[in-house]
């Protein structure tokens, strides 16, 4: 499939991802600016939870990078489960809308559009 700016901006907020969950699994473990006193649910399941997500960040990032067909679904099932995290962490659905969210959102797009195209530029046995 042909890289363009779908793909490489994909690829940054992946890693922009990866880099936020490190360091809010951190403030959890650490509680940084007394963090843990913010959220709305446990905040130990908060910090292991976020530890999964940065492995499986990771992993998507690997694949996106390998061009593998599930990494894309990956990012996608990844974004959405951070915007419905923000709901669950701050436990309301009148949420404060944070970069955290918004990066998600965006991710959530690009995610469905670079598997459009993929989708477009494979043949018909091997599409994802």
């Amino acid at each position: 499939m042909k890289r363009n700016w779908v793909y490489f901006l994909l690829l940054a907020l992946v890693f922009e991802k990866i880099i936020q969950h490190i360091f809010v699994t951190l403030a959890f473990a650490f509680d940084w600016a007394q963090i843990r006193s913010t959220v709305a649910v446990n905040p130990d399941f908060l910090m292991v939870a976020g530890g999964v997500v940065v492995l499986l960040f990771a992993l998507a990032l690997w694949g996106l990078v390998k061009e593998r067909g599930w990494a894309t679904n990956l990012v996608i099932g990844l974004a959405l489960f951070d915007i419905i995290g923000e709901f669950v962490a701050q436990g309301t659905l009148g949420i404060k809308l944070n970069v955290s969210f918004i990066v998600a959102t965006v991710l959530l797009v690009l995610g469905v559009l670079h598997r459009r195209q993929a989708a477009k530029a494979a043949p018909a046995s091997h599409a994802y």
